[in-house]
């Protein structure tokens, strides 16, 4: 008896339809892209370093992406510009991923966040939102 009268406050019995939860809305806070592109969950960020594209995150998987902010990890490919940038190399290592500070519906900072670098590295994301 007293586990159908549980049931029956959960809206559980056999008696009816339960209602569907309302679905979230969706975030609508953006990346703006080097080209002005709206991106929501971009699988590369390249608007790191816009100019000379000295780091760029790829292979991007997002744990959270909400309007206040972002975090996801990916692979950090960094120009390391010995003996100079056109001909140094590019290292590349896992990096977790966070993105805050919206300014009319886009964020505008990253954070990096490396075992290799040691503390996270913030930027001033350089793209832009048409």
């Amino acid at each position: 008896m007293a586990v159908s009268g549980v049931v029956v406050m959960l809206g559980l019995s056999g008696g009816g339809t339960a209602a569907a939860a309302p679905s979230p809305t969706p975030a609508a806070t953006v990346v703006g892209g080097c080209d002005g592109a709206k991106l929501v969950q971009p699988r590369t960020l390249s608007s790191i370093f816009c100019a000379d594209v000295g780091v760029i995150v790829s292979d991007i998987t997002w744990l959270a992406w909400t309007d206040a902010f972002a975090v996801g990890f990916g692979t950090e490919n960094r120009k390391l510009c010995e003996p100079n940038c056109a001909a140094g190399k590019v290292a590349k290592y896992p990096v977790g991923i966070w993105l805050f500070a919206p300014k009319k519906g886009a964020f505008t900072q990253v954070s990096l966040y490396s075992s290799i670098t040691g503390p996270p590295e913030t930027y001033q994301l350089t793209g832009f939102v048409r």
